[in-house]
């Protein structure tokens, strides 16, 4: 019985000494931060800072899931312009190549009888109309994807309109007669 008592105390007295230890450590950091920040310097010890405004704008513009990216955009409609043609690009090593591709492909369809409409229907299937640009516009941009040009300054129009649309959609909240929050009637 003298065992069982004398491991119960060894216990209690390596909790004792622990639970010392950890005060003794957390009174000298808050003391610490107290000191810090008293002489200035608070921002370089203890807890993390804040970001700015700036900071949590640029990390909320390159984070955000509602954030559309027009070169992104652009290089999928280049792709499926390429594949509406006729021509994959995965079948071609360069992007010179698909290019060119691309373009045979279009002169092929221009000398063709009824080759107009035929481009006019592929345009309207992948929505040139709509973005006021022509299959030779995408073309063109797929040469240099890097440059701004008729396709992109569609694109962020399209993007702005969009975005115009979603916070539209937004509903908007007020209290009601009795201060319940709720849907407001616009």
């Amino acid at each position: 019985m003298t065992t069982v008592s004398s491991m119960n105390s060894a216990a209690l007295l390596i909790l004792q000494q622990t639970n010392s230890i950890s005060a003794t450590q957390q009174q000298k950091s808050v003391t610490d931060d107290l000191v810090a920040v008293a002489n200035g310097i608070g921002g370089k010890i203890g807890a993390t800072k804040q970001p700015s405004q700036t900071q949590s704008r640029i990390s909320e513009s390159m984070f955000n899931l509602n954030n559309v990216n027009v070169n992104k955009l652009k290089l999928d409609l280049i792709e499926r312009a390429g594949k509406a043609l006729g021509v994959d690009q995965n079948d071609y090593a360069s992007k010179d190549e698909f290019v060119s591709a691309m373009q045979g492909a279009l002169s092929k369809l221009k000398a063709q009888d009824d080759g107009q409409q035929a481009i006019a229907v592929i345009e309207k299937g992948l929505g040139l109309d709509k973005l006021g640009v022509t299959l030779e516009d995408v073309i063109n941009s797929a040469k240099n994807p890097d440059r701004e040009d008729t396709l992109d300054k569609a694109l962020a129009k399209q993007a702005g309109k969009e975005k115009e649309h979603e916070s539209e959609a937004l509903l908007t909240v007020q209290p009601n007669e009795i201060g319940l929050y709720g849907i407001a009637n616009v």
